[in-house]
């Protein structure tokens, strides 16, 4: 009699505690699931951070001045510390490819009855050009629209659909406080940023809004784009000793701007959901070892209730091979069944997470794999103790058991 032969035995075994079987298995169930879902929401998120690379550019460092209290103890957009003679130095950095100015508040957009409040930017073309903007409808601002003092303006999807419904945007106007601008593009769908919805905005040229929007002549910031990844830290540096030079700061004392690191930003974000990962993964492997353990007794516990079966059979002339095999067959098959419906139990809760809480998944099949296989190395691992026993047993102890 083949090891194979045992395959049905093993399967009527447990059809006859189905029940038993099941909650057994629950562990693996749990612990395969999450092992699938954290997978897959880890590498959703990888997916993401380049994605957001790809959205907002590469290798930049954001430049920011600080609020400068008046007088009066009024704040505007424009009381900043930075200015263009400093944007002018950076600019001429080594490392440096390109600097893009941008003036941002919150602002009520209208046309006709209806009104959104979006964030207003005032760029330059730079500025679009490093974060990777294209146009949906119309065009892009241009430095001629900048020179020529153009009251032009480009809205995001948002504030475009709440504007005008389905109707084109382009060739409109839109009145911002007393002023009227033209809408002249409508740029490409960006997504989300964290909370922020990078398609809540409207670009006006940097000029035009510190003329009639604004004010002043300060600088609120400005995103400063280097050659290479590597060469972002060294610059920051750099801008940080040149800021200090040109603001007269000492030892770091007072200082009014700052500067980050674009990618860094995104890549803290991603380190968050990395470590809450290892985390669950830990909590996954804990699920299936307690699972492996359940299971384990359970087939302590059929050895037990079929201690004089087993005695039988060996007296029938079943050699401790076959017994061991029947017994390993009934682990590895609680833990496959446990390993296929905690696969599905994964990429479910992978989907749901996915809908409700907006976060994108990826589900790789390698993924899939490595968690079948660990519930199957569990079911060898913590099966071949009880199987083992159960070859072991004397055949004249055995039918005597009661």
């Amino acid at each position: 009699m083949s090891d194979f032969e045992q395959v049905p035995a093993a399967l009527q075994a447990l059809r006859a505690n189905w029940l038993r079987g099941l909650l057994t298995a629950l562990g693996v169930i749990i612990g395969v699931a999450s092992l699938v879902a954290l997978t897959a929401i880890s590498s959703g998120a990888q997916e993401g951070v380049a994605s957001d690379l790809r959205r907002l550019g590469p290798n930049i460092i954001l430049l920011d001045g600080e609020f400068v209290t008046l007088p009066n103890g009024q704040m505007t957009p424009t009381d900043r510390t930075l200015t263009r003679g400093d944007l002018a130095a950076v600019a001429k950095l080594p490392a440096v490819d390109a600097v893009g100015q941008r003036q941002i508040v919150e602002m009520t957009v209208s046309t006709g009855r209806r009104q959104t409040s979006t964030i207003l930017t005032g760029i330059d073309e730079t500025f679009q050009r490093m974060h990777n903007y294209a146009a949906a409808q119309g065009r892009l601002l241009t430095m001629a629209d900048d020179r020529d003092g153009r009251e032009v303006i480009v809205l995001g999807t948002k504030p475009a659909r709440r504007l005008f419904k389905d109707a084109p945007a382009v060739g409109h106007t839109v009145r911002i406080l007393s002023r009227e601008f033209t809408v002249v593009g409508v740029y490409a769908t960006k997504g989300n940023l964290g909370p922020d919805n990078l398609d809540n905005q409207a670009f006006v040229p940097i000029l035009v809004a510190r003329r009639v929007l604004f004010g002043g002549e300060k600088i609120q910031g400005a995103d400063v784009q280097v050659h290479t990844q590597a060469q972002v830290i060294p610059t920051m540096d750099e801008i940080d000793s040149l800021m200090a030079d040109r603001h007269h700061i000492i030892d770091g004392r007072g200082e009014d701007f700052s500067t980050e690191d674009q990618t860094q930003i995104i890549t803290t974000a991603a380190a968050a959901t990395s470590t809450f990962k290892t985390l669950t993964l830990a909590l996954g492997a804990i699920a299936l070892l307690v699972g492996g353990i359940g299971i384990m007794n359970i087939m302590l516990v059929s050895v037990t209730e079929r201690t004089r079966e087993i005695g039988i059979r060996k007296a029938l002339g079943a050699e401790p091979r076959h017994i061991q095999a029947q017994f390993l067959i009934e682990a590895l098959a609680l833990c496959v069944g446990g390993g296929l419906i905690g696969v599905g139990v994964g990429l479910l809760a992978a989907r749901i997470v996915s809908r409700l809480a907006g976060w994108q998944t990826v589900v790789s099949p390698a993924s899939l794999v490595v968690a079948f296989v660990t519930s199957l190395a569990v079911g060898l691992f913590f099966g071949y103790y009880p199987a083992r026993r159960a070859a072991r047993l004397p055949p004249a102890v055995a039918m005597r058991y009661d």
